[in-house]
């Protein structure tokens, strides 16, 4: 067992090898890299810097969140990550258990954990962890770029209760009609395979919702109501998000 010291092993390069893995480090180096737009030799330097209600805060608070998003695939067992003795030795799977932890950055921190105590962030690693490293490839490449909150996004932050109502309004979807669920949970409707989304136009919309076709567009341009596609000189609404919305509705009547 040693001491790794926190951030230690983003501050140069490293040629710890794997066959057919990546350490923890250099996954999380390149998410960090193309999510929250630094390089990761600076991390060290991030977390030395003192704490200030400002900056600095605001950039470990954004790492943090995505050791977060990174922790979560591994718990779902989405990504596959294996421990190797320090030093080497063979490599062995990690149960999905073992980032079942309150907090993981620390885990990210030194790219190593105690096997035996592997729910101990100050227990002296015993192991080198690693990810699969052609799952991770995929699972980065299938990121989806980021972007501005959508209106639906920001309401989210700021009214919990609007949250709640749109994850009962997508349970409900998923009960009522499990056919027009996909594998994660969210509400779809069936089409030919490669036709996209199902389009809806105002006629359609209105007729769908029961609503006149002015109250629809006020009720958009307030942000209460899912937002268009425009299409050339068309506007046309996804028939999934116009049926969340009226299951959200139907929630937060307590229907």
């Amino acid at each position: 067992m040693q001491f790794i010291e926190p951030w230690s092993p983003y501050a140069g390069r490293t040629s710890i090898i794997s066959s057919g893995r990546r350490p923890l480090t250099s996954a999380f180096g390149d998410l960090v890299s193309c999510r929250a737009g630094f390089p990761p030799h600076e991390l060290p330097g991030i977390f030395r810097a003192p704490e200030d209600e400002g900056e600095n805060d605001a950039i470990r608070d954004l790492v943090r969140l995505r050791a977060d998003h990174l922790a979560a695939t591994f718990v779902t067992g989405r990504l596959r990550t294996f421990a190797r003795p320090l030093g080497g030795g063979e490599a062995v799977a990690v149960d999905a258990l073992m980032w079942e932890l309150d907090d993981p950055l620390p885990r990210f921190a030194t790219g190593a954990f105690n096997l035996e105590q592997w729910w101990d962030a100050k227990a002296l690693p015993t192991h080198r962890l690693f990810v699969d490293a052609k799952e991770f490839d995929r699972w980065l490449a299938a990121l989806k770029p980021l972007g501005f909150l959508t209106n639906q996004q920001v309401e989210e932050i700021v009214d919990p209760q609007k949250r709640a109502a749109r994850a009962v309004a997508a349970e409900n979807i998923a009960a009522n009609h499990p056919e027009d669920t996909d594998r994660h949970d969210r509400p779809v409707h069936s089409a030919p395979p490669g036709a996209g989304p199902i389009l809806l136009d105002i006629k359609e919309v209105s007729e769908l919702i029961k609503r006149s076709r002015s109250t629809i567009y006020k009720m958009e341009a307030k942000g209460e109501f899912p937002e268009p596609l425009k299409l050339g000189a068309s506007t046309r609404w996804k028939r999934d998000e116009v049926v969340a919305w009226i299951e959200e509705q139907a929630a937060r009547r307590g229907n």
